[in-house]
This record gives structure tokens, C-alpha cells and sequence, in this order.
């Protein structure tokens, strides 16, 4: 990500103000013949859960805003700073929305258990001159409007179980699938061929170092799943969002 030119904030805005400059002022130098590139914004700032959509619902109701039903209530600060330093270098901004289709809505477990689902994902191309690059407070009024958009589409999608508009599936792609088996079979392969290897050779102690840390693995990742369901960005929302809204 370092290499890649990834922007990385700290959300303490004295920082990440000088933050977002410098890194978009590295992103306008660059060719866009030779680098076609791309920014991927949330700007709801973190993930939906029942706790911070009662926070979203509880801000809105204090500052008489109609409430979002899907989503919560968009963090503008740092997309407003991003999009207006953009500027001509901003060829267009798509808005995209997910939806899941089936009952159960998929989580990071259920992709690491091999579980298949399917997503709906809406586009709408927004060409840069509908974006008003050059007023944050238009701007910031802007982004909240998209949010409202994404509201109704879900509605829509959850009354209909599909989005309006043109349809288009994407096929299987089973170069993917062959791919995945080869990648599979080089790289599982040897693990084997060196477990055999060791059990053979009754090399017990590297076994249970091997199985000590297959067990730290898979405890680091359930922690590093967990921390991104923590309540912090609930408890700074209303803070976040006012400083936003006193800007604005």
C-alpha cells in the first residue's frame, strides 16, 4: 500500500489534513496517460452495525435531518478535502452501491469458510462537471445527497431484490477457477510434502512449533476481524459529524 502511494490517516485532523494534501498533490502530478487511476472513498468513515445506525439515527433526530433507513449519516470532512484537491485531475466520480440479494448477509468468516454469494452492485457515472469541486459547503451538501440516493435504492432493491436500470450479469470466469486450483496446488504441495517430511523424521518439536503458530494465525486473525466491529467510531460519530457540519 506504502508503494502504491496509499493515502493513510490517523483521524486526528491536524495531521491527517496535511496528510491528504501532500498525498494529493503526489496524485495530480501523475500522467493520467500513463497512470489510469482510481479513489475508493466510504465515507460513512466505518462499517454499518445496528449500534452506530441508532448513533446515525440519534445525530440526524438532534439536528433535524431526516434520517438515513440503510445507511449512516456520511463523514464529509475528509472527501470534501480529497475531492476539492483534486480538482482537474477528477475526470469523473462513480457512485456505487451493494446489496446482498439472499437472506443472510455474508461476513469475513463466511468468505474464509468458502461459503459463495451473490451482490448487486449498482453504478451511476457522475461526470466531473455535476461536482462542485471548487465548494466544499456545495460539496459536503453534494455527498449527503448521495447517501440519500443509496438510501433509496436499498429500499428499492429490498422491495424489488434488484436495482432499477439497465441489468447486466457478469458470467463465470473459469480461468479464475483454473487459476485458483494451479496457484492452490503449487503453493499447498509442498507444505505437504514438508509436513510428511518432518513426521517422518519424528521431528516433533518443529510439528508443535508449526502448530503453535498455525493457532497464533488463526487467534490474530479473529482479533484483527473483531477490531473492526469495536463501538469507537459510534462514540465519536456525533463529534466527527458536528465538526463536519460546523465547517459546512
Amino acid at each position: 500500500m506504502w508503494f502504491s502511494d496509499y493515502l493513510f490517516l490517523s483521524r486526528n485532523w491536524v495531521k491527517d489534513e496535511d496528510t491528504i494534501r501532500n498525498t494529493c498533490q503526489t496524485w495530480a502530478s501523475y500522467d493520467p496517460h500513463i497512470n489510469n487511476n482510481f479513489y475508493v472513498l466510504y465515507a460513512e468513515g466505518t462499517r454499518f452495525t445496528l449500534a452506530k445506525h441508532e448513533a446515525s439515527i440519534k445525530f440526524c433526530e438532534q439536528r433535524s435531518i431526516e434520517p438515513f433507513r440503510n445507511v449512516l449519516y456520511p463523514r464529509t470532512k475528509g472527501a470534501v478535502e480529497v475531492i476539492s484537491r483534486l480538482g482537474e485531475s477528477l475526470d469523473c466520480v462513480y457512485d456505487v452501491v451493494f446489496a446482498f440479494p439472499g437472506p443472510d448477509i455474508p461476513g469475513t468468516w463466511s468468505m474464509l469458510s468458502g461459503k459463495s454469494t451473490n451482490v448487486d452492485v449498482y453504478f451511476r457515472r457522475i461526470a466531473a462537471g455535476d461536482v462542485p469541486k471548487d465548494d466544499k459547503n456545495a460539496l459536503a451538501e453534494f455527498i449527503v445527497q448521495q447517501f440519500r440516493n443509496k438510501d433509496e435504492l436499498l429500499d428499492f432493491h429490498k422491495e424489488h431484490h434488484s436495482f432499477p436500470g439497465n441489468q447486466v450479469v457478469l458470467p463465470k470466469r473459469y480461468v479464475s477457477l483454473v487459476m485458483f486450483y494451479m496457484f492452490s496446488f503449487l503453493t499447498v504441495t509442498p507444505g505437504v510434502f514438508f509436513l510428511c517430511h518432518l513426521v517422518t523424521n519424528q521431528c516433533y518439536n518443529m510439528l508443535l512449533f508449526i502448530g503453535f503458530c498455525c493457532i497464533l494465525g488463526g487467534v490474530t486473525s479473529h482479533w484483527i476481524i473483531s477490531v473492526a466491529n469495536v463501538k469507537q467510531g459510534t462514540k465519536s460519530l456525533s463529534s466527527t459529524s458536528a465538526e463536519k457540519l460546523k465547517g459546512a
